[in-house]
């Protein structure tokens, strides 16, 4: 993945703030069964499931997102861009990169805004 963060189209983005107004998901990924955990990704039911997930747990609605940067990937079909955020008193485990990938449900309307019945925008 390649920060982007510092563009002029995406550098906007960054400090942005979100709350979970519905039901979301944190799960643990992994690179295979018995690797540790390698990042954290959100996403709004039905979510996901194997071995390289490690653990899942749920976050409260309420919970405060704020973007932290804007990476570009090398995904083909689907969005191109994920976001690194921190969230906000969520039980997850630390120094542990929390990413929010904008597809499964996640994506909204525009470049890089979330999905609305997921996550409120705040001023």
């Amino acid at each position: 993945m390649d920060d982007i963060s510092n563009d002029r189209t995406y550098s906007k983005y960054i400090g942005l703030r979100y709350e979970v107004s519905d039901k979301l998901d944190a799960y643990g990924i992994r690179n295979h069964s018995k690797a540790p955990i390698k990042y954290i990704t959100l996403m709004p039911p039905p979510g996901i499931g194997g071995l390289q997930v490690a653990f899942s747990n749920a976050i409260r609605p309420g919970t405060i997102i704020t973007i932290s940067k804007v990476y570009k990937t090398n995904r083909l079909f689907v969005s191109d861009k994920t976001l690194l955020v921190s969230v906000g008193d969520a039980q997850l485990p630390e120094n542990t990169p929390i990413r929010i990938d904008l597809f499964r449900g996640n994506e909204g309307h525009g470049k890089l805004l979330l999905n609305p019945k997921v996550y409120r925008q705040l001023p």
